[in-house]
C-alpha cells in the first residue's frame, strides 16, 4: 500500500516552490551581491612611477571616494596627481613645505585630498605633508591604507 507523503492540495496553484521558500534564497543572494560590491573596486591603487611602495595596513572597510586630489608619499619622493614635486630627502624641517603647498593651492577647488603613504615613511614626514595640505585649504583629509582583511 502506498503512503501519501504530501497533503492533498486544496488550491489550484501551479506546482513548484512556495513563495515563502524563496525568501531565504533571495536574502542570501542579496548579501552576496552587497559583499562583492563592497570588496570590488574598478580603480587601481595609485603607484609612484619608480621605486618600491607599500601601503600601511588597516581594518577599515570604508570605500575610497573619487574626485580627490591624490598625494602619494613614497620612500623616494612626494607626488601630486602623478607628478613628482619634491624628493623626500629634500623636505625642509618646517611644517609648511612650499613645493607641496603651491601645487595644492591651485587644486583647492576639489576640497578633498587623499594621502597614500608608504608604510615605512616616518611620522615627521607625513605630518609635514598633512599640515601643508590643511594649510592649502583642503577641508577633508584622508589617509589611505591597504585593508589587511580584504581578499
Amino acid at each position: 500500500m502506498r503512503r501519501r507523503l504530501f497533503k492533498p492540495r486544496t488550491t489550484h496553484l501551479a506546482d513548484g516552490l512556495d513563495v515563502g521558500a524563496l525568501a531565504p534564497l533571495v536574502d542570501m543572494m542579496t548579501l552576496l551581491l552587497v559583499f562583492l560590491l563592497r570588496s570590488y573596486s574598478t580603480e587601481s591603487a595609485p603607484m609612484p612611477p619608480e621605486g618600491r611602495f607599500e601601503l600601511a595596513g588597516t581594518v577599515s572597510e570604508a570605500a575610497r571616494e573619487s574626485g580627490s586630489v591624490i598625494v602619494l608619499v613614497s620612500q623616494e619622493a612626494v607626488y601630486i596627481d602623478g607628478r613628482r614635486v619634491i624628493a623626500v630627502g629634500y623636505l625642509p624641517p618646517e611644517l609648511l613645505v612650499r613645493e607641496i603647498y603651491d601645487p595644492l593651492l591651485l587644486m583647492r577647488g576639489k576640497k578633498r585630498i587623499e594621502v597614500h603613504a608608504d608604510r615605512t615613511i616616518p611620522w615627521g614626514v607625513l605630518k609635514r605633508v598633512l599640515h601643508t595640505a590643511r594649510t592649502a585649504g583642503f577641508e577633508e583629509l584622508s589617509l589611505v591604507a591597504a585593508n589587511t582583511s580584504s581578499l
